[in-house]
């Protein structure tokens, strides 16, 4: 009978030992995909971070230069009408400016980095990823188009404009306009009646109106994938 309890006494242990040893097993596992689980948070956190600094400077840019388009067109509008008589120096000159000038727009660091390592897919929200794939196509379609205004003013307005005399002043600063007050030269009221100059004019702020809407469009798209970013933000970091 002794031998009986002890036999059982000795299987209750092993039983014990074998339920302790599962359950340690357990607990580094699930201690183990709770570490990973940290981490995968961690890294989520910091690459979303990162992205919405990014598309918040893209955003800024975006703003900037659709105010610039629509200033621009505006003021060649005024240029190119009978109230180019009324027009002051500075009025002119920074109408030649708007025509003169073009913005490249360049994507920036966080999301090519994104795509070249791989690592989209450590972002878990789908609609997150889904927007940043077709985010690149709206910034290179901006980009492309940016390229041909830019080219345009270059190879057409700006040397048109030296001819007659623009810029006229050697601004200490680098800027292209920094006359404040003065006569309107003659050239530049003689310029607005030159038919080839006008319908550079005219195509320039054609460009014009397509970077704006552009600009703007994308804009909104970004204030989208801002939205849903910071959403996931809040989430990791509650």
């Amino acid at each position: 009978m002794t031998g009986i309890l002890a036999n059982r006494e000795r299987l209750n242990w092993l039983l014990l030992e074998g339920m302790a040893i599962v359950v340690s097993i357990l607990m580094a596992f699930s201690i183990d995909a709770w570490w990973d689980g940290r981490k995968d948070r961690h890294e989520e956190l910091e690459l979303l971070v990162g992205l919405e600094i990014e598309i918040v400077d893209l955003r800024g840019r975006l703003d900037r230069w659709a105010n610039i388009n629509r200033s621009g067109m505006q003021s060649i509008g005024q240029y190119l009408s009978d109230s180019v008589t009324e027009m002051d120096l500075q009025s002119i000159e920074s109408t030649f400016w708007f025509a003169s000038i073009g913005n490249v727009l360049d994507q920036g660091g966080a999301l090519d980095a994104l795509f070249a390592s791989g690592r989209l897919e450590r972002i878990s929200d789908r609609k997150i990823r889904a927007e940043l794939m077709k985010w690149p196509d709206w910034l290179e379609d901006i980009h492309t188009n940016d390229l041909s205004a830019r080219a345009f003013s270059v190879s057409q307005i700006q040397p048109f404009l030296a001819k007659s005399g623009f810029p006229r002043t050697n601004c200490t600063d680098g800027r292209l306009v920094c006359s404040e007050s003065g006569p309107v030269p003659p050239i530049y009221l003689q310029l607005a009646a030159d038919s080839e100059f006008r319908a550079l004019l005219m195509l320039r702020r054609s460009w014009m109106r397509v970077a704006a809407r552009d600009h703007e469009n994308a804009r909104l798209e970004a204030d989208e994938i801002l939205t849903i970013i910071r959403a996931r933000i809040a989430e990791l970091e509650s």
